[in-house]
């Protein structure tokens, strides 16, 4: 089944439910890395987007604005509540919200691949970890920070391209291994 382009609550809410099953603290800083790692992957290995939003150039590495805005007020600490939206239904002034949690459909098989293996890969990491590695010479925040104006889109060409030499590195390093042993 071909993946779905999904809001980046509901990817962030994949990554959330799993820090909370397994007891794993997730920073904004690790949460909105993840996010973007699977969105890389995603890009390479099926050459499709992950979510709907733009990955903007900050200081602190890629960014995805409606993220780090819904969870900011988390600081340094470990998010405690997943992502919510609101529906607003009927007239605006006599309105009634509906609060919901965006998920990715667990039958969607292509994004759950993806996501799974980004968990496993990237679970044990912290936040200043993912920070440092999305901040490397030649990744594409580097590529766009450096060079354009502060917070301007990384383009999702440059992150593919990324994540495609980075997957080939791995699968050469393992072939490698699998010869040795």
């Amino acid at each position: 089944m071909s993946g779905e382009i999904y809001r980046p609550s509901a990817i962030a809410n994949y990554f959330l439910k799993r820090g909370f099953e397994e007891n794993l603290a997730i920073t904004p800083l690790k949460l909105i890395k993840l996010v973007y790692i699977a969105h890389g992957w995603s890009l390479a290995v099926f050459n499709q987007e992950l979510f709907n939003s733009p990955v903007q150039a900050w200081k602190h590495g890629p960014v995805i604005e409606s993220l780090y805005h819904e969870f900011k007020h988390f600081g340094k600490k470990a998010i405690t509540e997943l992502a919510v939206e609101f529906d607003f239904q009927g007239n605006y002034a006599l309105s009634r919200a509906v609060v919901n949690e965006p998920m990715v459909r667990e039958s969607d098989d292509q994004t759950m691949a993806i996501l799974d293996k980004v968990w496993d890969t990237y679970r044990s990491f912290d936040g200043w970890e993912l920070r440092n590695l999305t901040h490397e010479f030649g990744t594409p925040w580097d590529a766009t920070y450096n060079v354009k104006p502060k917070g301007d889109v990384i383009a999702n060409d440059l992150i593919a391209k990324h994540f495609r030499e980075k997957i080939k590195l791995y699968i050469n390093s393992a072939k490698q291994i699998q010869e040795v042993a």
